[in-house]
């Protein structure tokens, strides 16, 4: 059996060891939660009569439900991140974002996801469909939803809008697009919470 010229068995150990360097030189994968809002101080006073408040499962757009943070590379085009990624399910995220944002604002701790708390036991339930989250690394973060408040034995709509809110970026770092997201879920949860009524004192044993 005839070896291998000298020179071809070098070229292919040194192909390997290219190979294996590059794998040795791949970053480890950074993975990111959504930030809850801060109140420093102003958190206000448990309420009297806390309501109860049931947070139904956050809808997002197929295109962002993907382990990878999805970033907008041009009006028709998107990109997922290699390296860095979100750490679980962002439709979970921004549910349990959004029920320690509105369990801080209204004074309550009866502000759960679904279905730790079942609807129908709730005094309200708030349901969210994520119609564009657009992040354009160094420039600006997009968001756009529909919220429903419904409340009462019947499940009736008290409020369906639509919000619309945008974060000037000051640099390309995920940690920065990341932070913006999570304020912005900061304003629609104080746009939530003002229209979720105090529970009436005749309620208070339910």
């Amino acid at each position: 059996m005839r070896s291998r010229p000298l020179p071809s068995r070098i070229s292919g150990a040194l192909a390997i060891l290219l190979v294996l360097a590059g794998c040795a030189s791949s970053p480890p994968s950074r993975f990111y939660t959504l930030p809850p809002l801060s109140l420093q101080g102003e958190k206000p006073a448990a309420a009297a009569h806390p309501v109860s408040v049931s947070i139904a499962p956050v809808e997002i757009p197929d295109y962002l439900d993907h382990p990878q943070i999805v970033t907008r590379d041009g009006p028709n085009k998107l990109k997922l991140a290699e390296f860095d990624r979100w750490a679980g399910s962002l439709s979970d995220n921004m549910a349990a974002v959004l029920a320690e944002n509105l369990g801080l604002l209204l004074g309550s701790d009866e502000v759960f996801t679904a279905p730790r708390l079942r609807s129908e036991r709730a005094d309200f339930s708030v349901a969210m469909r994520v119609l564009r989250l657009d992040c354009v690394p160094g420039e600006q973060v997009l968001f756009r939803a529909q919220w429903t408040l419904s409340g009462g034995m019947e499940r009736k709509d008290v409020v369906t809008r639509v919000m619309t809110f945008t974060r000037r970026l000051g640099d390309k770092s995920f940690d920065t697009m990341v932070a913006a997201v999570g304020q912005i879920l900061e304003q629609a949860s104080r746009e939530i919470a003002r229209e979720i009524p105090a529970k009436p004192k005749g309620d208070a044993a339910r």
